[in-house]
């Protein structure tokens, strides 16, 4: 039996390191607070996530929105209407105290 080329084993290991980076795919979050505000609070495996609307439909309490979960702006998808709006991602809180908080300070 022949063992595979150097460059065989290359593309294999790119392939899989590609297939395991978690910045290739979409993080989801639920949206768990969601008022007459900006914000949004999600709740997701990286914690509590508090985004600003920029542009488009608000979601509703419970959607699941995928995208990319990490500072700055984004383009989330909504997974229950399929629809695309503009966010910025103002702060992961592992914790999920300090994204509640600033949830009230921002929308009481």
């Amino acid at each position: 039996m022949r063992s595979p080329s150097r460059s065989t084993l290359a593309i294999w290991l790119f392939t899989a390191m590609l297939s395991l980076s978690p910045a290739l795919h979409a993080a989801e979050g639920k949206v768990i607070i969601v008022r007459d505000c900006d914000y949004v609070l999600l709740d997701s495996s990286q914690g509590q996530i508090l985004i600003k609307m920029i542009k488009g439909e608000s979601p509703k309490p419970g959607d699941t929105l995928s995208g990319k979960l990490e500072r700055g702006f984004s383009d989330l998808t909504n997974q229950r209407t399929g629809q695309i709006m503009q966010v910025w991602v103002d702060l992961v809180d592992r914790g999920g105290s300090k994204a509640l908080m600033r949830y009230g300070q921002y929308c009481s």
